[in-house]
């Protein structure tokens, strides 16, 4: 019999060896967490705790390069946008960035005991909000729980190919650590026309939101 799921709201827990110091010196400049806000989740047999990842002082998008010419040609992994885009802010909460900033700067934009979450941590998310862990259309409440349960954002994406803004303010986008193949990987997908995916597959060099979570 399914279990009963059960989602708690918890606002401003503390943040272990973070609380005293929310600021502090990386390679991105001085970073802090986006908000001060924890979100615990749980039910279906999961216990986890999401946070927004760091928020940077400053952007730092650099030129993409492409594995060839540019009439479809496939992304080159070792030149694929290393971008961390704030067009995002301030009308929406944390930055977007290629899922090759997200690899590289994991430590970094997560910090112990936070990690960049998985495909699976998606799907139990899914699960524990009310949802099936699959690709799911006209589920408004499901929808509304990423917003208001989760605590999510329309952040919109960013293009690899061009960096232009996409869907701001109607799709929430957030990129998972698990790759699809060398150029794609897994992300969770809510829209404001009430689908939801918790693994979606898109292009690495776009740029999308980013959550950490850590395991109770």
């Amino acid at each position: 019999m399914k279990k009963n799921l059960t989602i708690i709201l918890a606002i401003a827990l503390s943040f272990g060896v973070f609380a005293q110091q929310n600021t502090w010196p990386s390679a991105l400049g001085n970073v802090s967490f986006a908000t001060d806000s924890t979100w615990t989740i749980s039910g279906n047999g999961i216990f986890q705790i999401w946070s927004d990842a760091v928020q940077t002082d400053y952007c730092s998008n650099k030129t993409s390069f492409r594995g060839g010419v540019d009439d479809g040609a496939i992304w080159d992994p070792k030149w694929v946008s290393f971008n961390i885009d704030c067009r995002s802010n301030p009308y929406h909460k944390g930055d977007l960035f290629s899922w090759r900033a997200v690899h590289d700067l994991k430590e970094e934009l997560c910090p112990y005991p936070w990690r960049v979450p998985t495909k699976q941590d998606f799907v139990d998310l899914d699960i524990a909000l009310g949802g099936t862990g699959k690709h799911q259309i006209r589920v408004p409440t499901l929808r509304d729980k990423y917003l208001n349960d989760w605590g999510g954002d329309n952040g919109g994406f960013c293009s690899g190919m061009n960096g232009v803004l996409f869907m701001q303010g109607f799709d929430g986008r957030y990129w998972s650590q698990s790759e699809f193949d060398i150029n794609h990987a897994f992300f969770l997908f809510f829209s404001s026309h009430d689908h939801v995916r918790a693994s979606a597959v898109m292009d690495k060099a776009n740029g999308h939101s980013l959550r950490c979570v850590r395991d109770n």
